[in-house]
């Protein structure tokens, strides 16, 4: 499936895609040097263009003789070529039509060094040889105009069709006038844009506003004049036009006056400049509704810039009433709404009955905004009031719709606390942060927002440090060597704390803080993080702020100590091992932070969302006619934390709601379903983060969601009289969270939102993809008091990364075993092909195994890691229940740091304790990403002497007859003497562990 994910601003990206970047200019040496003075030619225009800002300044290159041009048009491509009216050695008219047989639609334009040149040439000019002749007054502006004038022209069409821009119609005949009218306008144009640079959201956002600047369009004649208007007439900014020039190909007096009626019967508030050397038209323009300026008037260049900025919006909106008193003044939009609720009645109406407003936007490259106002006439309301209250929430509309899929960068003057995503510094944005913006980006688009439309989807509002942030930081406080060599993660977390931000980063926090009342998540954001190859999950830092404390400076603080802890977690001893082991040097890593609102609501003391999850695009343990490309989703009452850590949780395939294996009778669904929830412990107000998450995450149990009130949409009671689930909480009895009102009776369009945001993220993202989200249910199912507001329930999207699946490569046979021989064997398994050259097993002691012991448990396995690793030994890791959950009584609680050596990674359920594999956490998915090999036993206990279908085993007897190396009360470690068997099959899920000395260790 495709969609089209342009969001509106992306149409601004292609805009002038006719550029002027070579430019060959024809002249005699004498020319050539008047031209050039004291500084070569390219250097006055880079010059130009430099003053401009603008980008990608044209190389000039000069000859001095036709046949020198003709010689290097054949050998190099130029798109503008410039002749001096005097040539030694052909007449330039002939040179013009050469270039035109040798360079078919190649733009010449003839440049004249004086009035004198201009009187010889002939009355025509030959549209075959020469597109246009210019005088050169001794200016390189009239350069940037000769090179704009020809790129407007090539453009104009394909800019108005793809992003709707404007244009200037501008008629004169006389060379000298429009040379002159053309340096002006282009210069005064290349201002205004750079004016409305500081308002563009970020550096793209400027540049398109440059791109989308009016565009000029030069008629010599009446009849070149009603074509542009008539082609372009709803774009027309304005009309400059003499009253003097051909019409029918002869002169005209009153071919101004002609065209001006024309224009003025389909548009009679248009801004119309009349320029004339008879004076005594000015009245005769007046009537009409057009501004006069007198041809041989001293300022006539300052009259031309007055008119531009005066009724073309170059410059700030100015509000006047009727008599001309000004009352308020307007420099961007967010003024400009700041203005309209208190300004007199009157100067609106004023404004408003001239279309001021729309051409001021249309100036400015607002033009949807503009379209939206300017068909509204003051009669269609009935009363200015209404008028007003109209403008105020079409601006508002526009301004957030224009901020929606966009990075925004910080200005304090420019601030608006409703810009979704918001870039604090300078740098790369990191993994994490760039998969948030990616997403707000597709969200914004048309194709999104028609696929998601059943349930309101967005992103929390998002601030974004860079990577400068860091090396900054890292500088200042001289902290690289130290980071590098310390292994205590206590040293190095109390050293970061000590250090200080950048001042500047400080006083953004602090503007921002000032400004915002919601808890806040502060998340890592590294370079390396959430790639295609390695996602790093859960390896760094994250931190939960109440932001709550009475004392602002408290809060600050808090702020800032997550970010240095944030940069202190890639010097971690989990995050080292990691990056090891992912053949990456430290040194490549930058840390780019994350700061987002948090999603939830207060509910007593606490904050929390109603839900939140994890939704993978691939599903490894597919059921029944699930089909591993329907995905699944794991979801859970409160934060997320319980999902990536591996705790009990809800599982689906979005596509069939109804399969529910681990709620397969009552009793099930007692056992498997969650029995708490993690939420932000609003009372805290003295945290110390160096504990981490816990420094303000607390676990709650279900009685504590049901006084919430949060129980109650997603919760049911188990009947121990009926032995039966009765959905909602109206009984007595055990509370569950079975989310069947959810999933069963769709009290929310859950499952399909789910469904079609696999759908737009794997096209998207071109890969299977894994996303974190957190549901809001609003007020649903509650009564909206008449002072309330109805919440939609929303969906928010809290990141995106690549998930790496099993069958992207072939897997090998692994049925060439007979069961004897094995050790292990798995239908749900990950890896592909042979691991070789194991010697070393460590299993957990099945027939000694409590739950109660998991965390002394992951205690020596991380001891024995380390044992190993000094001595680079991969082994063999095979133990109960979930590795990596955060729940020790769901399995081993280990860290990466503990776990790093192992190169095989067997979770075996035992009689009496079977759980659900580790499909959805942080830890299984940097296991998938480092390609470990992984295999789920769900009965690890089956009889090998089973001659029936091939069923999970373990063969224990076997490992426990094997002489230990080393053993503690929980752990035994082998080796042995000829390397395991390991071969996994990445297609199938099948996968074995063979014992010592078995055939068959090569791929077929």
């Amino acid at each position: 499936m495709k969609f089209d994910f342009e969001i509106k601003s992306h149409k601004f990206h292609s805009l002038m895609p006719h550029r002027v970047r070579e430019v060959l200019v024809v002249s005699s040496p004498y020319e050539a040097f008047t031209l050039e003075e004291d500084a070569s030619l390219t250097e006055q225009i880079f010059t130009e263009y430099s003053e401009l800002n603008l980008t990608s300044a044209p190389r000039v290159t000069h000859v001095t003789s036709g046949e020198e041009a003709l010689q290097a048009l054949q050998e190099r491509r130029f798109d503008l070529v410039i002749p001096m009216i005097r040539l030694a050695d052909m007449d330039v008219f002939a040179l013009g039509r050469k270039i035109k047989e040798l360079r078919p639609g190649r733009p010449v334009v003839m440049l004249a060094l004086d009035d004198n040149e201009l009187k010889r040439l002939p009355q025509r000019i030959d549209p075959l040889a020469i597109d246009k002749v210019f005088l050169w007054s001794g200016d390189a502006q009239i350069l940037l105009a000769i090179i704009k004038f020809i790129e407007d022209k090539e453009n104009a069409d394909h800019d108005i069709s793809k992003a709707d821009v404007r244009v200037i119609i501008v008629v004169e005949d006389n060379i000298r006038y429009y040379s002159s009218y053309l340096g002006l306008l282009y210069s005064e144009l290349m201002t205004q844009s750079q004016s409305l640079i500081a308002e563009g959201l970020n550096d793209l956002h400027k540049l398109m506003r440059m791109r989308a600047r009016p565009k000029i369009l030069l008629a010599s004649t009446y009849e070149e004049a009603v074509a542009y208007y008539d082609k372009y007439k709803n774009n027309v900014l304005a009309l400059i036009t003499d009253v003097r020039f051909p019409r029918q190909g002869k002169l005209d007096d009153q071919a101004g006056f002609a065209l001006l009626n024309k224009v003025r019967t389909d548009n009679p508030t248009m801004p119309i400049l009349l320029q004339s050397a008879e004076e005594e038209v000015a009245e005769r323009a007046s009537e009409i509704g057009a501004i006069f300026c007198n041809k041989n008037s001293p300022s006539l260049l300052m009259e031309i810039h007055n008119f531009l900025k005066s009724y073309l919006g170059f410059g700030d909106f100015i509000f006047r009433l009727p008599d001309g008193k000004e009352v308020g003044r307007a420099k961007d939009l967010r003024e400009l709404e700041q203005l309209l609720p208190a300004l007199p009645l009157e100067s609106l109406e004023y404004h408003a009955l001239r279309n001021h407003i729309s051409n001021w936007l249309m100036a400015r490259c607002e033009f949807e905004l503009a379209e939206r106002l300017k068909p509204q006439k003051v009669s269609d309301f009935k009363s200015l009031e209404e008028l007003r209250e109209y403008l105020i929430h079409v601006l508002e509309v526009v301004r957030k719709e224009s901020q929606e899929g966009v990075i925004t960068d910080f200005s304090k003057r420019q601030y608006d606390p409703t810009t979704n995503f918001i870039r604090l510094s300078t740098g790369s944005l990191g993994g994490k942060a760039r998969g948030i913006a990616f997403i707000n980006s597709i969200l914004s688009s048309p194709a999104a927002r028609e696929k998601l439309k059943a349930m309101k989807v967005k992103i929390p509002q998002t601030f974004v440090l860079g990577t400068d942030v860091f090396d900054s930081f890292m500088e200042i406080n001289q902290l690289r060597d130290f980071a590098y060599a310390c292994n205590d993660d206590l040293e190095i977390a109390n050293r970061f704390i000590k250090s200080q931000l950048p001042r500047k980063v400080v006083d953004n926090l602090r503007y921002i803080l000032e400004r915002i009342d919601y808890p806040l998540a502060v998340r890592s954001s590294s370079l390396l993080e959430d790639s295609h190859f390695q996602p790093f999950a859960g390896i760094y830092s994250t931190f939960m702020l109440p932001n709550n404390n009475p004392e602002f400076r408290v809060r600050l603080e808090d702020l800032c100590d997550a970010i240095k802890l944030v940069f202190a977690s890639i010097f971690s001893k989990n995050a080292k091992s990691y990056i090891e082991a992912t053949l990456h040097r430290i040194e490549e890593e930058k840390m780019g932070v994350v700061i987002q609102r948090l999603v939830g609501k207060y509910h007593n003391d606490r904050f929390y969302p109603h839900f939140a999850g994890v939704l993978q695009s691939y599903n490894f343990y597919p059921i029944g006619h699930q089909k591993p490309d329907d995905g699944i989703a794991t979801i859970a009452l409160g934060l997320g934390r319980i999902v990536m850590e591996g705790g009990q949780a809800m599982r689906f395939c979005p596509k069939y709601p109804e399969i529910l294996p681990q709620f397969s009778s009552p009793q099930a669904v007692v056992k498997n379903s969650q029995k708490y929830f993690y939420a932000l412990e609003m009372v805290k107000h003295d945290l110390n983060l160096i504990k981490g998450q816990e420094a303000s995450l607390t676990k709650f149990n279900l009685e504590d969601a049901e006084q919430d009130g949060t129980l109650e949409s997603i919760g049911s009671v188990y009947s121990a009289a009926d032995n039966i689930i009765r959905d909602g909480l109206n009984e007595i009895g055990p509370r569950l969270v079975t989310f069947s009102n959810v999933l069963k009776w769709k009290s929310i369009p859950l499952t399909e939102t789910l469904d079609n945001l696999l759908d737009i993220t794997r096209f998207g993202m071109g890969c299977p993809v894994e996303i974190e989200f957190a549901v809001d249910l609003g007020n649903l199912g509650k009564p909206v008091l008449p002072d309330e507001l109805r919440e939609d329930p929303t969906l928010y999207f809290l990141q995106i990364r690549p998930l790496i699946t099993r069958t992207l490569e072939e897997g090998v046979d692994v049925n060439i075993f007979a069961k004897d021989q094995m050790i292990c064997y798995s239908k749900q398994s990950m890896g592909f092909g042979c691991i070789q050259n194991i010697f070393d097993l460590v299993y957990v002691k099945h027939d000694l195994f409590n739950p109660a012991h998991s965390r002394l448990i992951a205690q020596q396995v991380g001891q024995i890691n380390e044992k190993l690793a000094a001595e680079k030994r991969p082994y063999i890791l095979m133990g109960p229940g979930r590795w990596g959950s955060s729940d020790y009584w769901l399995g081993i609680p280990v860290q990466w740091s503990q776990i790093s050596g192992a190169k095989l990674i067997v979770e075996a359920s035992l009689e009496g304790f079977s759980v659900d594999p580790s499909q959805g956490t942080h830890f299984f998915q940097n296991i998938t990403s480092l390609r470990i090999g992984y295999m789920t036993v769900q009965n690890s206990f089956n009889s090998l002497n089973n001659a029936e279908e091939m069923l999970d085993f373990v063969d224990w007897k076997w490992l426990d007859l094997q002489p230990a190396l080393m053993e503690t009360d929980h752990l035994r470690l082998i080796r042995v003497e000829q390397p395991f068997v390991i071969r996994l099959d990445g297609q199938s899920g099948n996968g074995a562990i063979a014992k010592p000395g078995s055939i068959g260790c090569q791929t077929e």
